[in-house]
Parts: C-alpha cells; sequence; structure tokens
C-alpha cells in the first residue's frame, strides 16, 4: 500500500479509533469494537469485528454460515531511525481453526510518501480440507486488505487526522 502523506501521518491514522472504526465500515463489518493503547512510543491496536459471509464459497460457510468474527491484534513499535515503524499482526478467527500471523512494516518513501508492506501467514488447521479452505480464504482476505488501502486513502484525501 503507497500513501501520498508522510509515514509519521500514516501511523497517526492507523493508532486512530476512529480510522479503525471506519476501515470496519468500509469493509461491511456488521458490528465491531475498536480499542487503541499508546504505549512507549508505540500502540496496540486491537479491532474485534464481524464481517457478512454473503458470497464466501459453500466451503467456507460450513464454517462459518451467518458471519465470520475476528479480532486483529496490532502491535506497533516505536518510530526507528529515519521514521519507519515495525508492527505485529495476529488475527484469531473465533470458531474457526484459522490464524493469521506476520508483520505489517511503514516505510518512509521519500519526505510525503510511504509504504505499508503486509507480510503474513494464514493457516487453516483443518484435517484434508485445510489448504482448500486457505485457497478459498486468500481473496476474501486479500478484498479486506484493498478496503483498508481505500480508506486509508479518503481518510488521508478528507484530512481525517
Amino acid at each position: 500500500m503507497r500513501h501520498e502523506v508522510p509515514a509519521a501521518r500514516v501511523y497517526e491514522m492507523a493508532a486512530t479509533k476512529e480510522f479503525q472504526e471506519q476501515k470496519c465500515r468500509d469493509a461491511g463489518a456488521t458490528c465491531f469494537v475498536v480499542t487503541v493503547t499508546e504505549r512507549d512510543a508505540g500502540a496496540t491496536v486491537v479491532t474485534r469485528r464481524t464481517l457478512p459471509t454473503a458470497g464466501f464459497p459453500a466451503l467456507l460457510h460450513r464454517f462459518v454460515p451467518t458471519g465470520v468474527t475476528s479480532t486483529e491484534t496490532i502491535t506497533w513499535a516505536a518510530a526507528g531511525p529515519g521514521g519507519a515503524r515495525i508492527a505485529d499482526l495476529a488475527v484469531a478467527f473465533h470458531g474457526l481453526p484459522a490464524a493469521l500471523h506476520g508483520q505489517i512494516r511503514l516505510l518512509p518513501d521519500g519526505r510525503d510518501r510511504a509504504t505499508i508492506v503486509v507480510d503474513a501467514e494464514f493457516r487453516a488447521h483443518v484435517p484434508v480440507i485445510g489448504r482448500k479452505v486457505e485457497g478459498f480464504a486468500a481473496p476474501i482476505i486479500l478484498g479486506v486488505i484493498d478496503a483498508e488501502e481505500r480508506t486509508g486513502r479518503a481518510w488521508a484525501a478528507a484530512g481525517g487526522w
């Protein structure tokens, strides 16, 4: 994801409860709760949300017929030299034997731009069909990330800080 604002502003946005709530609305969450706890020049953002499963493949509907609830925890470290930040990312899917773990890197890209790189692995711990579940879930997860990017661009354009 690339943003046409400095990395410090992107972090400020990402660590704001209001932005996280807008991100949930834009992704189509039917309900959500967000907490942001600042600590040691960083922050922990915890978002619990339920997304509808309309349009999910039948195989996934067996596991989540009415909606998928997840808790996303993003733990941002203090800014490093040059303003770069790293966050640990963990997503637990309630009622599903699946999880996503990884890292988010927020990198200055010149003076007035920033790039966010998400490096994460989704695993479904379902005997025999786990890989198939992962394959079906991948585009859904990428869709949520794309929605977040659109929300970030709109937030920055509107001066939502």
